[in-house]
């Protein structure tokens, strides 16, 4: 039986759900398609449907009725979720029921022990399946991902040892943020909660474990990041502050845990996670631009007669002027022990968190629903934007209005989307 939905968006009234609904909202790869739109309150499932042209189908299901959620996965093709902290509310009750049905799924969760859990509980189930479960589907972490998987295909033979004799050669991939101006949303900090919550429980494991999302995929010890001075980040324990003469003064970056986590699955998941190591910092100009994007031209949006929430309740978040204003923009470098080096840019403009985070997860249902996947680096299971989508991916991000995503270095041409260039 086919799909009634080709894209159903579950929690759609939060904050970002309803971004993410009025993204979807009339674009034109959903031109004489059916979508929807579900959550829990037909109600405000009804009032966000209200401003939308496209008149979506709603759909109202509670997570905690399994076999509502199995009926509606069902009639999905791609399921995409903004209902979080998802380990509060009954998230992996759908990605369970995607991962049993074949369809795939992807959401937003920064949870990294929910993301383990989910897969370690439903990696086999997806991969019998057929479905793709993509972890990751906003700024946390497609764009640390797919900048790791273009820097790297940007070596060309580099990456396999072309010229190095038998052994494959090492590669140290840093991504460096330079711009990361955004704003909290009462979601973001409802999931900052649930993370302390998990770690009272004892629930949150392995916080300095690198390689926590890639279980049952690489051998103790085995991974380049690995070691009893190990840490989630890729940087020395106790690291603070660095510099590059790239990129002036280096800092911890308080995203750097969640995102390396999903890109080093990637690398597992592909084989390359022995020989390939990871880390991730922000510069002194991307701390600047934050301060300048909050104070100017708007004093915190107390000029505007929109200012900031202070502490954001859930629903809540980044005034209309910060959403536009806020962006980001991450450079990836790959330098092979043969000496060889690729670099990988992916900027976006919106806020970070929101603005193009909500934009991230419909291009994810998008691609997941209707571009051909076939040359991703995995068919099927719990997977990462990477190694799901692949080149796919990074090609109708590319074409959107919002993200720009290119590549140089002696293999550059072998990376797709309009704006790669070798040099």
């Amino acid at each position: 039986m086919s799909a009634k939905f080709d894209v159903l968006l579950y929690g759609a009234t939060g904050f970002t759900g309803k971004l993410t609904a009025a993204y979807l909202d009339g674009h034109p790869a959903l031109a004489g398609r059916r979508w929807a739109i579900a959550g829990r309150s037909l109600a405000r499932l009804e009032e966000v449907a209200g401003t939308l042209g496209s008149a979506p189908a709603v759909v109202a299901c509670e997570l905690t009725d399994a076999e509502a959620v199995a009926r509606m996965v069902r009639g999905a093709r791609v399921v995409i979720s903004c209902a979080g902290p998802y380990s509060l509310y009954d998230g992996e009750r759908l990605l369970g029921a995607c991962a049993a049905a074949g369809v795939h799924y992807s959401d937003l969760a920064g949870e990294s022990f929910w993301q383990r859990e989910m897969a370690e509980k439903h990696h086999a189930a997806a991969a019998a399946s057929g479905a793709k479960i993509v972890l990751g589907g906003g700024v946390d972490s497609i764009p640390s991902d797919l900048g790791a998987m273009m820097a790297l295909a940007a070596l060309g033979g580099a990456m396999d040892g072309a010229g190095a004799g038998a052994v494959a050669p090492t590669v140290a991939v840093q991504a460096v943020y330079t711009r990361y101006s955004g704003y909290v949303s009462g979601g973001t900090l409802a999931s900052g909660r649930a993370m302390r919550k998990a770690a009272k429980a004892g629930r949150y494991m392995g916080k300095h474990d690198p390689y926590i999302l890639a279980p049952g995929l690489l051998k103790e010890g085995e991974g380049a990041d690995a070691g009893p001075a190990a840490t989630r980040s890729g940087m020395p324990r106790g690291w603070r502050r660095g510099c590059s003469a790239r990129h002036g003064a280096l800092f911890d970056f308080f995203m750097a845990p969640i995102n390396a986590a999903v890109v080093r699955r990637s690398l597992a998941l592909r084989g390359a996670a022995a020989r390939v190591s990871y880390s991730e910092v922000w510069s002194l100009g991307a701390l600047l631009r934050i301060v300048w994007c909050l104070v100017f031209p708007f004093c915190f949006g107390y000029l505007n007669c929109q200012p900031l929430t202070w502490r954001p309740k859930p629903g809540q978040g980044p005034p209309q002027w910060l959403l536009r204003r806020g962006g980001f923009s991450v450079e990836v470098t790959a330098r092979a022990s043969t000496g060889e080096v690729a670099r990988a840019i992916v900027s976006g403009r919106g806020d970070p968190g929101y603005g193009a985070t909500s934009k991230m997860l419909a291009e994810t249902a998008l691609c997941l629903a209707f571009d051909d996947t076939s040359g991703a680096p995995s068919a099927a299971g719990v997977l990462t934007p990477a190694s799901a989508l692949g080149d796919a991916l990074v090609a109708r991000l590319d074409s959107s209005d919002f993200m720009s995503l290119r590549a140089t270095g002696p293999g550059a041409g072998d990376v797709s989307g309009k704006k790669v260039h070798s040099g």
